[in-house]
C-alpha cells in the first residue's frame, strides 16, 4: 500500500469491469472515483485492458496496489486463482488471494467459492461471494438460516447458515436470455427502454402453472409474434418472465421452499426478480449489488491494514 493510502478496488466480472479509486485513512476506506470497462468475456488482453482504463489514475496519483474480484481470477480472465470450498465465511479470502506484479504495479486477486450443490454437481462463483459477505457485514441480527438470490448473467441462489455460505446453485438466466436473443429465431435484442411489463407478467403467469415446462412454452416467444402480432418488446418481456419465473419455481424446489429472500443485484434486474417473488408470495429484502460489492471488497482488503 502507498504511504498516502491510495488504492484501487475492482469488480471485474464477465460483462463489466468496475474499478473504484479509494483512499485509506482514519481506519476506513473512502471511494473517490469510479470507472467502468470491458468484462472478461471476449477480452483477449486483460492486462492492457486494465492499464488503458486506469491510466489516468496512475498518472495523477502514482503507483498503488490493486485489489480485484470476479472472473478476472478465472480461466477466462487474467490469472487463475483457487476456489475456497464451502461451507466458509470471508476469512480465507485474503489468505488464498493471488499476488503478482504487472508493469510495476502490485495486484491482489481474491479467490471465488466452490461447492457441491444440492443436485450433487460441482458449482462455483467469482465476485458474488464478495457481495454476499459485504451484505452479511451490514446485518446486526442475522437469522440463523437465510436464502440469498444474486440475479445476473449467472444468477446465484445461496444458502447462508450461521454466517457461513453453506451451499449455492447457479442458473445462467442472463446468459441464456442473451444467447436466445443473439443466436435464435425467437426474438431480437431488446433494451430496457423497450421493455414491456405486460409481456413479462404473462410469462410469470405461465411459468407459475404447476404443469408449465420451460422447454414446452419457450417457443411461444416466437409464435406469439407471428400469429398473435406481438412486437419484439412484448416478446422480450414474455421470454424474461418465463425464464425468471421458471428460475424462482425451480429454486423453491431445490431449497425445500422458502417465503423470504435477500435480493442483491442492479436496480432493473432486482425489480424483475422482486416482481416474480411477490407473484409467488415470497417477501424480499433488497440490496444494491454495487453497495454490497464495495462493502465486501473493503471488508476483505481492510484486514490487510487493520
Amino acid at each position: 500500500m502507498r504511504s498516502d493510502g491510495m488504492l484501487i478496488l475492482g469488480d471485474w466480472g464477465t460483462t463489466f469491469n468496475r474499478l473504484y479509486l479509494c483512499k485509506w485513512q482514519n481506519a476506513s476506506l473512502t471511494i473517490i472515483d469510479r470507472i467502468e470497462g470491458l468484462g472478461t468475456k471476449n477480452n483477449p488482453d486483460p492486462e492492457s485492458s486494465f492499464f488503458n482504463l486506469a491510466k489516468p489514475w496512475f498518472a495523477q496519483f502514482g503507483d498503488m496496489t490493486v485489489y480485484l474480484i470476479g472472473t478476472v481470477g478465472s480461466n477466462i480472465g487474467w490469472k487463475m486463482v483457487d476456489y475456497v470450498p464451502c461451507p466458509t465465511d470471508h476469512s480465507p479470502s485474503l489468505e488464498k488471494a493471488l499476488r503478482f506484479n504487472a508493469r510495476g504495479i502490485d495486484f491482489v486477486i481474491f479467490p471465488g467459492l466452490s461447492c457441491t450443490n444440492m443436485h450433487g454437481l460441482p458449482d462455483s462463483m467469482r465476485g458474488e461471494e464478495t457481495q454476499i459477505f459485504g451484505f452479511l457485514a451490514t446485518q446486526k441480527n442475522p437469522p440463523e438460516k437465510q436464502i440469498l438470490c444474486l440475479p445476473g448473467t449467472h444468477t446465484k441462489w445461496v444458502l447462508v447458515e450461521n454466517g457461513l455460505v453453506s451451499t449455492f446453485l447457479t442458473s445462467p438466466i442472463g446468459e441464456l436470455y442473451e444467447v436466445l436473443c443473439l443466436h435464435s429465431v425467437l426474438l431480437k435484442s431488446a433494451t430496457v427502454k423497450d421493455w414491456d411489463d405486460d409481456g413479462f407478467v404473462q410469462g410469470l403467469h405461465l411459468s407459475k402453472r404447476p404443469s408449465s415446462s420451460l422447454l414446452h412454452t419457450i417457443f411461444a416467444t416466437r409464435s406469439q409474434q407471428v400469429i398473435d402480432g406481438y412486437n419484439n418488446a412484448q416478446a422480450a418481456g414474455f421470454l424474461s418472465g418465463l425464464l425468471i419465473g421458471a428460475d424462482v419455481k425451480s429454486a423453491q424446489r431445490s431449497f425445500d421452499s422458502f417465503s423470504h429472500v435477500v435480493l442483491i443485484g442492479t436496480s432493473h434486474v432486482n425489480s424483475l426478480y422482486e416482481e416474480a417473488f411477490h407473484f409467488n408470495d415470497i417477501t424480499t429484502e433488497i440490496c444494491s449489488s454495487e453497495i454490497a460489492t464495495t462493502k465486501g471488497i473493503i471488508r476483505v482488503a481492510s484486514e490487510e491494514w487493520s
